[in-house]
């Protein structure tokens, strides 16, 4: 009994898609990883702003765009396709600001017999006809789904028979939102955007299609026409030396679809094409046909068949691939590799194509046109200072964006990069004479450093209609010129980032400064990415922020509260280019507040004296109005104001009506030029600062906000008009929202519904009884870093301290406008958020007074919301993301939090020692994901210049030391050892582009400076499989134990010789360091290297003996230092499969293997004698991926995940007679994860600092929430184990036990959301989960739907809790666990 819950999303992009999905004229990006679907829209600045995300129950295989004729936005429509056979329909929906699934079409219960395997085992091809008229599903291995659209004038046609471009666009009409299931009624007659699909077998359109490779709508057809590439038999590059199975044998066919007959027509085949093409492309016109990629030829084949091919490096020539009977032209000289490229056109004008390669770089594709007939192709790779390696990573998709000029590369590589491109004309060159073209031959291509010899298209001279030879000639020079000149005419740049933390290779915990002031904190530090675009990831679940040293605060001692506020001189301007600016820190002790100025000389602070300040008493806030040349004082009960040189301006008593009776303030909200005050008998105050520089209160006496009473309230008046102006919003005693306008006083939006929650908040909504929560704060706020990239967000706070955003937007019905912004038409939409409260403990020392209330800030050019508590918290948001919640690390409790004067300035804090500390945000970190995230490139100088950028494999910490140690490698040519050429079947060819191989390095990093202190390179063709940090005993005679580097290695000879591999041990001595360079005082040193026979794939330290566990070849050793330097097996166990996962469990003598055979291995370990043993296994043909130990209540289980993304728990038990004394490992539970983990070393167990969720104790923050004075409860000794993994995805998953209890509670209300919530694309939660062959029963619960309860409105989720038994503060406690509360060290 288990949950599962995922602490950071996945990052890797498997899809993407630019349509218009907002509206018709949005452009808008659609997005996937492996579980996410994310819509984003492009701001002005060309960089990606975040919309919308939702999490997908299903994997996407695909994305395409769909034109129906009427959707609810407008814009166009998407299909996702889904793993096993699934495409959903999904629009966007206006009203209620989200994805809106029209309709899901699953084809994986269609019979296999006629199709082949199942959809399970075969990847599906999703294509859309360009006219949207169908779209195709190929599943299985042979069989095909066909999905009608109805499109505009398909009435008419029908009844009256005319030709379709003929009849007038004539809408269907869809007025309301029905669920999916529904059908909209035209005139009578049911009718949905689709007609009813149909499936058939693919050798029912001709036999030969037994083994399809890939296929695609084309262009520029009367029906619906698309291109397959097939071969008879199951094509494969190994059997085309065998005979009876020659190299070109793929065949590419055309057919054409009668939609209403189901009947197709073949329309052309072009057979004899090498065996290496792997994807069809369809070009519009002025090019039109397709293009057919292969590994090493890129062909296209036009309407009428005629064929096109070049020759990108060797292999193609060398293959004797004729590219359909066609000679190919021959720029095999660009060395390029076309396996998992992608292409994208870039100017429809001349058909020119952007090839990115699988190692990032950039290359465009030209065609050689004679009007439609294509002459040849020409490929030219784009140079280094035009942005040919701006992208860093491998592509997995790439999306031209609407309008031209952008162009979005996804990767699950790396970073996915917005790309905007220019074409500059190139200098006019000297033309040819009209002999030359005639009578010399063709000129080679200038690509750079390429080149190709171009070719005339041959003349039908019996052709009437056929061109003259010397303007077909003229027309080819002119196209080829063309071409060249296009290729290096090409200008890209960068212009946004997507950060990628896929794949984790591997990962550790760590310790360093940049971690924390607290040395109990510790960071995450993984090894992310491939190829260029690796590097290392330092993540916290906290914002590290960095003190600054040395700050003007540091004599200030005493401290209760403080405010620092930026004031503008009063003897300059109001124009901000010409007034002059100094900062002013208040700071008051619990007695006085004292003024100090800055000086300007030496940054010291100088205490502010004779002057008109009142500084005995209390002062509540600090504060300037009139564009910062008014300093405002709110004291208990009054407001002061003062010029800039602290003189007393005005005095405005806080008095009832009659001015009889002083009324205290209870809070204050700042937005130039007005100033709300609440007071104590639930009243406000708005003062705004007149034209003459004075603070007026404006006249509230008839008004319904005068007259009112509320609860709590803030004026925002924002970058604009978005919210219709400044407004007063206010939160009255019933839990309404109101807002009024400023100064006008009328109220011109109000939200009676607030206390429900509701997922739409909207102004004409009908109230209903029961199910409300007491809402205590409203703040209005933006959100963000750049200007136009933030957000407006209505911020709730609950009477327990829960917090839920809204974001407006604006919907109005048919027939009217709107523009976006005012009052008309606003309603505001949830965010979902998975902020739990954390437990204050400061909220009962103090008599269990509310928190303080939340305020909206400037830290470091952000906008952001400060959450006070001794543990500070900020509401932040990324261009890119949606809103997180994050702590703030300042290594200690906090009494109060110091906003900046300026925008760029960071923050600071009054702790409990009453010291004012100065911190700033780290500039390199990022939060869209939840955590802090800073990223780290490796790379090393080149001796011709430049830098090498290296992959980072493994990483490892060493606490002493206080170093990584960093194991990265890069791509070197392989060559067969001269020693040991004859032991295979001859000397390699000789040939240009050889074959890649990792050239591995260790690197020494500091984990203060994260400079690199030393590398050290490892043999060549030598890969590190497995490295550790793990205690050895380094003495025989004095048995004393060290931490020591242990790395396995594989030695690559060629595919058909044996592995070799080696076990090196390091150890990490003092050296004299560099005077500049502290931190290079330590050095790695090789103690010992044993080579092995077979290669080394994992490693683990065994017990507390000091030895390692090495799997070699197909046994288990134990090896153990001697004094001589050798690593000696002293204990060894014959597996006979290879190992790929090792581990063991602390001290316990416990030990697990698992392989991609036999499964799982569970044995133990005994030293004297040296044994180990086997007690138990899995069940066979599992093939693990990772697996971990997971003890709870005195029960062991171990955790494994398997090839095919599925989660397995076993437990040992030799009591249980099912187990035949422990030897079957029982099977307690499984989950689908939809994600790959991180091969071998992707889990780790970890300790948690909350106690099992059976013994907390439900506190609560302050006398107010119903606390009752209960302490939390004290650390039990039986202590919570959770199991963190990685993923190749960039995903952190989390793996918790429960009680029987808890998992009942757990389980219940899984199963009530799962039928409540929207699942975006229809798809079945339960049905995902469920892992290969359980049948749906699976026990582990889904956390991350369990998360999803807040995006219900407050009565649902009081039903739904009282459904499962639970209340909301046992949810608290639960989703703090589950969610990682424990973890509070990283």
């Amino acid at each position: 009994m288990h949950v599962h819950t995922p602490l950071l999303p996945p990052t890797a992009i498997s899809h993407s898609l630019s349509l218009p999905f907002l509206s018709a004229t949005a452009t808008n990006l659609l997005t996937t990883t492996c579980s996410t679907l994310d819509i984003y829209t492009i701001l002005p600045s060309q960089k990606l702003s975040l919309i919308a995300s939702y999490p997908l129950s299903g994997t996407p295989t695909a994305l395409a765009n769909i034109a129906l004729p009427n959707t609810l936005s407008g814009g166009h429509a998407v299909l996702l396709g889904t793993r096993d056979a699934k495409i959903s329909l999904i629009e966007w929906d206006p009203e209620n600001w989200r994805v809106r699934t029209v309709s899901i079409h699953y084809y994986e219960g269609e019979s296999p017999a006629a199709f082949g395997v199942g959809a399970r085992d075969v990847e599906s091809i999703l294509t859309v006809d360009p006219e949207s008229r169908c779209a195709a599903l190929k599943f299985g291995a042979r069989g095909l789904a066909i999905l009608p659209f109805r499109s505009y004038g398909d009435d008419e046609v029908a009844e009256e028979g005319l030709d379709a471009e003929m009849a007038e666009p004539t809408a269907l009409k869809r007025t309301s939102t029905h669920p999916p299931t529904t059908t909209e009624e035209v005139e009578g007659e049911k009718i949905t955007p689709y007609s009813p699909s149909f499936t058939l077998p693919l050798t029912s359109l001709d036999p030969s299609l037994q083994h399809p490779v890939h296929l695609a709508f084309l262009h520029e057809y009367r029906e619906p026409t698309f291109g397959i590439l097939s071969s008879p038999n199951n094509p494969s590059l190994a059997l085309s030396l065998e005979q009876g199975h020659g190299r070109d044998s793929l065949t590419y066919s055309v057919y054409t679809l009668d939609l209403s007959q189901r009947a197709s027509t073949n329309l052309l085949t072009v057979s004899r094409l090498p065996a290496d093409l792997w994807k069809v492309v369809p070009l519009p016109l002025p090019v039109g046909g397709a293009l057919l990629l292969g590994t090493n030829e890129i062909i296209h084949v036009d309407q009428n068949g005629k064929v096109s091919a070049v020759a990108v490096n060797e292999f193609a020539l060398r293959s004797g691939a004729s590219g359909g009977g066609v000679g190919m032209a021959d720029q095999s000289s660009l060395h390029l590799k076309l396996e998992g490229c992608e292409l994208v056109p870039l100017d429809p004008k001349t058909g020119e194509l952007l090839l990115v390669l699988n190692d990032g770089t950039l290359a465009v594709l030209g065609f050689k046109l004679a009007g439609r007939n294509v002459g040849g192709l020409t490929v030219t790779k784009v140079e280094r200072q035009h942005g040919g390696l701006c992208h860093a990573s491998a592509p997995s998709c790439v999306s031209a964006l609407e309008g031209g000029g952008l162009l979005f590369i996804g990767s699950e590589d790396g970073n996915s990069s917005l790309l905007s491109w220019r074409k500059e004309a190139m200098g006019l060159s000297r033309k040819r004479s009209h002999a030359q073209m005639l009578d010399q031959p063709p000129t080679a291509v200038e690509g750079g450093e390429d080149g190709e010899e171009g070719e005339v298209e041959d003349v039908d001279e019996d052709d009437l209609y056929a061109p003259t030879a010397e303007s077909v000639r003229r027309s080819a020079s002119a196209n080829l010129q063309s071409a060249v000149d296009t290729g290096a005419g090409y200008r890209f740049e960068v212009r946004d980032e997507l950060r990628g933390l896929g794949p984790v290779n591997g990962f550790c915990l760590g310790k360093g400064e940049k971690a924390g002031t607290s040395s109990e904190k510790l960071e995450l530090v993984a090894a992310v990415g491939r190829g260029r675009g690796s590097k290392l990831a330092f993540l916290n679940r906290e914002i590290v922020a960095e003190e600054v040293v040395g700050t003007n605060t540091k004599g200030l001692e005493g401290v209760k509260d403080a405010w620092r506020i930026r004031v503008r001189s009063k003897d300059t301007t109001e124009e901000a280019e010409e007034a002059v600016y100094e900062e002013m820190l208040f700071v008051y002790d619990g007695e006085v507040t004292k003024p100090y100025r800055t000086n300007s000389a030496d940054g010291t602070l100088v205490e502010v004296e004779d002057t008109d300040f009142e500084s005995e008493g209390a002062t509540l806030f600090m504060g300037t109005l009139g564009n910062d040349g008014i300093v405002v004082q709110a004291r208990k009960n009054e407001v002061r104001t003062y010029d800039a040189g602290l003189g007393l301006s005005q005095i405005i008593p806080m008095t009832d009506d009659e001015g009889d009776q002083e009324l205290g303030v209870v809070g204050t909200s700042f937005a130039d030029p007005y100033l709300l005050v609440l007071r104590d008998d639930s009243s406000v105050v708005v003062l705004k600062v007149d034209e003459a520089g004075e603070v007026e209160p404006l006249d509230l006496e008839g008004s319904t906000l005068g007259q009112g009473r509320w609860v709590s309230g803030c004026v925002f008046a924002g970058s604009g008009e978005l919210l219709g102006g400044p407004a007063a919003w206010l939160l009255n005693g019933d839990g309404g929202l109101q807002v009024f306008a400023l100064p006008g006083l009328e109220m011109v939006w109000s939200a009676p519904t607030l206390p429900f929650l509701s997922p739409v908040l909207m102004s004409d909504a009908k109230e209903r009884r029961g199910g409300k929560v007491q809402v205590t704060e409203v703040l209005v706020a933006e959100l963000g870093v750049a200007e136009e990239g933030r957000g407006t967000y209505l911020v709730v706070r609950t009477a327990v301290d829960d917090l839920v955003l809204y974001e407006p937007f604006w919907y109005l019905p048919a027939g009217t406008t709107t523009g976006g912004s005012g009052w008309e038409g606003l309603r505001f939409r949830k965010v979902p958020s998975t902020y739990v409260p954390r437990y204050d403990e400061g909220l009962d020392s103090e008599g269990g007074e509310r928190p303080a209330a939340l305020r909206a800030v400037r830290v470091g050019g952000r906008r952001c919301v400060v959450i006070p508590g001794s543990r500070v918290g900020l509401i932040v948001k990324e261009v890119v993301g949606m809103p997180r919640v994050l702590g703030v690390r300042t290594g200690g409790k906090v009494r109060t939090f110091v906003e900046a004067s300026t925008a760029e300035g960071g923050f600071g804090v009054v702790d409990k020692e009453g010291k004012v500390r100065e911190f700033r945000l780290p500039g390199d970190a990022s939060y869209e994901t939840g955590w802090s995230v800073r990223f780290l490139p490796l790379s090393l100088p080149m001796d011709g210049g430049g830098e090498k950028v290296m992959e980072v494999r493994f990483v490892a910490f060493h606490e002493k030391r206080g170093v990584y140690v960093v194991a990265a490698c890069w791509d070197v040519d392989f060559h067969m050892p001269a020693e040991e050429e004859g032991e295979g079947k001859g000397v390699v060819e000789d040939i240009s582009l050889r074959p890649q191989v990792p050239q591995y390095s260790l690197h020494l990093l500091s984990a203060t400076t994260h400079e690199i202190i030393q590398s050290v390179a490892m043999p060549y063709a030598e890969t590190i499989t497995s490295m550790k940090i793990m205690p050895l005993e380094v003495s025989e005679h004095t048995h004393e134990q060290r931490s020591m580097v242990v790395v396995g290695t594989a030695t690559i000879r060629g595919e058909d010789l044996p592995a070799k591999g080696a076990l090196t041990v390091l150890d990490i001595i003092d050296v004299v360091p560099d005077p500049d360079r502290p931190e290079s005082g330590v050095k790695l040193q090789a103690v010992s290297r044993e080579e092995t026979k077979g290669a080394v794939t994992a490693l683990e330290a065994f017990g507390d003996c000091g030895l390692v566990g090495t799997a070699q070849g197909q046994k288990i050793m134990l090896r153990g230092l001697k004094e001589d330097g050798s690593c000696l097996p002293v204990a060894f166990l014959d597996s006979q499969t290879y190992i790929t996962t090792l581990r063991t469990f602390g001290r316990s003598g416990l030990w697990l293997a698992g392989d991609a055979w036999k499964g799982l291995w569970f044995g133990g370990f005994i030293e004297e004698p040296y044994k180990l043993s086997v007690l138990g296994k899995s069940r066979t043909q599992m093939e693990v991926m990772a697996a971990e130990f997971l003890p709870f209540d005195g029960l062991l289980y171990i955790v494994v995940v398997d090839a095919e993304m599925d989660l397995h728990v076993l437990q040992y038990d030799p009591e249980d007679a099912k187990t035949l004394s422990g030897q079957r490992l029982l099977h307690r539970g499984s989950f689908h994860l939809g994600d790959f983990p991180t091969p071998g070393g992707g889990m780790l167990v970890l300790p948690s600092v909350l106690a099992p969720m059976g013994e907390q104790t439900v506190v609560t923050n302050g006398d107010t929430n119903g606390h009752d004075g209960e302490k939390p409860a004290q650390p039990e000794p039986q202590r919570l184990f959770q199991v963190l993994t990685s993923f190749q995805s960039g995903a952190i998953g989390l793996l918790t036990p429960l009680d029987e209890t808890t998992y009942r509670r757990l389980s219940a209300l899984q199963t009530q959301l799962t039928s409540l919530l929207e699942h975006a694309g229809g798809l079945n939660p339960r049905a995902y989960r469920a892992a290969l062959g359980s049948e749906g029963r699976g026990g582990v619960v889904d956390g991350a739907l369990v998360q999803r309860i807040g995006e219900l409105g407050a009565a649902r989720r009081a039903e739904v809790l009282g459904r499962a038994g639970a209340d909301g503060w046992t949810l608290r406690s639960d989703l703090e666990i589950i969610g990682g509360g424990g973890l509070s060290y990283l």
